[in-house]
């Protein structure tokens, strides 16, 4: 099921998130810690054509998984599975889907959301993590509308 699927189910109508991004925004990427990070918070300036990607580093660690929560306000949260899907999460950091998703020169991209987020609203917390070296680490940032 897709974010704005689970959203009109649970009454949300907006959603918000933080990010860490190199390009336009001219800021660096940051490394994750076991005990979290927060990260820049990213601006949609068109929420009807919404792409939320945060890239980090990831240093000397061998990353085995990648994973992404997102947590709609007051509703528990959801865990993104390798199809972009969301789906109930139970907490147990054991349970986290594995995204797959593909390092490159140090560096982490974490692809959150592409898709039409209009119906919603914000904000949404998202946090990224990844499993290396027996530790998982993560960081987290909220997601909002410009207007």
């Amino acid at each position: 099921m897709r974010i704005h699927g689970l959203l009109r189910k649970h009454g949300i109508g907006t959603v918000a998130a933080l990010a860490m991004t190199v390009g336009a925004s001219g800021v660096c990427a940051q490394e994750l810690t076991v005990t979290g990070v927060q990260l820049a918070s990213v601006v949609l300036s068109d929420v009807r054509q919404a792409s939320v990607e945060k890239q980090v580093l990831f240093g000397n660690d061998v990353v085995e998984t990648t994973h992404v929560v997102v947590q709609l306000s007051g509703n528990p949260p959801l865990m993104r599975d390798r199809q972009g899907l969301f789906q109930s999460w139970d907490l147990d950091p054991t349970h986290l889907a594995d995204n797959g998703f593909v390092q490159s020169e140090g560096r982490l991209n974490f692809k959150v959301f592409n898709q039409d987020l209009s119906p919603h609203n914000f904000p949404m917390r998202v946090t990224v993590y990844y499993r290396a070296n027996g530790e998982l680490k993560f960081g987290f940032f909220d997601v909002m509308r410009a207007n």
